[in-house]
């Protein structure tokens, strides 16, 4: 099914305003994001509180990222579309020194780093999605960032080599129903123009051609396409066609993944893990006993023990996990190391997708009762001091009949996703060019990932 033949769709896709007055909304919205949360701290005892009572901490942390993150994984990159950083980066090119991208960009190992630097530094010792202000400065950090490599680098250099979120949601978007193509390939071939791809159509901000150097014929996958229409608009021929197919499609071609990918996508598994398990108190503990004990072992305490915690939960603990695994399989097939890694990592993508999703969904559903604290008092801090001395009467439990119907949605996500997993491992290309001795220990490594989200929401929940 082709959605370009619906005629008011089509007509909104090739309006020279989409995306970008979309983007210049949320640009403002940004602006208002960080103004509400600028200045806005709390002490420990009442921070734990404060990131669902301040207004602008509740919309970042509980709505517009879990809703990114679901968006991936049904439309595909559609934030990107949209995105406020996108533009940014965009215009700064225009007038910046456009400097071609170096190889250590390309590669991917800056998005790697970063991404990693933000869930260690950011979020687990930081805490930016606890206190309102550290919310604002990284805000303002990250549009810092998409200025200064949109003023140094060509083209859209920030959204496709730099931006971690980005990266993140390339992965998810392989679950996406929605596929961007060119629907004949043999008339983008005779085009003698190309404007989707010419570099003198670049830096325009309306009908330009793909900053991202993406030649519509040529895409295979949702992982790079940002869905941000521009080849649409300046295609002579109308040769696009944005079809809906069946999930995880992607997966069942061959998908080539790089050691700053497969690094990536490591780093991202040990993070779902945390970000899930740290829902529940006793998961949690249980979660952190090892890495803390390392760190105690270091004699290491405050700021720099939670830092340390952080980079064996995030990158050490994953980093074993795929190498066992790994080296399980080369002893028992004699297939390379790191073949073993990726059939690995793609086994364990729709548990962490689905992972994800369920984080999403408790994060957005699990705070609906702040709401009305939050409108009230969008700083929030007074509100929460109030919640906390008992001045202020508030229940924060769900209704009975709304938390078992996320109970069921959570069983139903984590069902998907073991059924996805075993179907890969038997049809994917990547588990298929492996001996059969392999595949047992991949599905028993990949279904023993799937079953700590199981069992912790099991025990939790029921």
């Amino acid at each position: 099914m082709d959605l370009l033949r619906v005629k008011w769709l089509r007509r909104l896709l090739k309006s020279a305003w989409a995306p970008l007055a979309v983007q210049v909304a949320l640009l403002v919205a940004f602006a208002l994001l960080v103004w509400g949360g600028l200045g806005v701290d709390a002490d420990d005892e009442v921070a734990g509180l404060a990131r669902y009572t301040n207004l602008a901490n509740l919309l970042v942390w509980c709505c517009w990222f879990p809703l990114v993150i679901v968006g991936a994984v049904v439309l595909g990159r559609v934030w990107c579309a949209v995105c406020p950083m996108e533009l940014a980066t965009t215009v700064a090119s225009r007038i910046g020194l456009r400097r071609p991208v170096p190889g250590f960009l390309k590669s991917g190992w800056a998005i790697t780093i970063l991404y990693g630097a933000a869930a260690i530094v950011g979020v687990y010792t930081l805490g930016v999605h606890r206190v309102p202000h550290r919310m604002a400065v990284y805000l303002v950090a990250l549009l810092a960032l998409a200025l200064t490599v949109g003023l140094v680098f060509e083209r859209r250099a920030f959204c496709s080599h730099v931006c971690p979120v980005g990266h993140l949601l390339g992965l998810y978007a392989h679950c996406s129903v929605l596929q961007w193509r060119a629907a004949d390939a043999s008339i983008c071939n005779a085009c003698e123009g190309k404007d989707c791809v010419a570099k003198s159509r670049r830096l325009g901000i309306r009908r330009r051609s793909c900053t991202s150097g993406l030649y519509p014929p040529a895409i295979q996958d949702n992982r790079d396409c940002l869905l941000c229409t521009q080849c649409l608009k300046v295609c002579p021929s109308d040769n696009l066609r944005l079809t809906v197919g069946a999930p995880w499609s992607d997966l069942r071609r061959p998908l080539g993944l790089t050691g700053a990918q497969l690094a990536f996508l490591a780093i991202v598994s040990g993070f779902v893990i945390f970000e899930v398990l740290s829902e529940w108190e006793p998961s949690l503990r249980a979660l952190e006993w090892l890495p803390y004990l390392v760190a105690d072992a270091f004699g290491l305490t405050g700021p720099a023990a939670d830092l340390a915690a952080a980079g064996v939960m995030f990158v050490l603990l994953p980093a074993a996990l795929f190498l066992a695994v790994a080296g399980g399989v080369r002893l028992a097939a004699r297939t390379p190391v790191f073949d073993g890694a990726k059939a690995f990592a793609l086994l364990l993508l729709p548990t962490v997708t689905g992972a994800q999703v369920v984080k999403a969904i408790l994060k957005t559903t699990g705070h609906l009762p702040y709401w009305k604290v939050a409108l009230a008092d969008p700083a929030g801090v007074e509100s929460a001091r109030a919640i906390q001395a008992g001045t202020l009467a508030f229940d924060p439990s769900l209704p009975g009949w709304l938390t078992a119907a996320i109970t069921v949605v959570v069983a139903m996500i984590l069902v998907v996703a073991l059924i996805v997993t075993v179907r890969l491992a038997q049809t994917s290309p990547w588990t298929a060019r492996l001996p059969r001795a392999a595949r047992p220990a991949l599905v028993a490594a990949a279904a023993a990932y799937w079953a700590i989200f199981a069992v912790t929401i099991v025990l939790w929940r029921l």
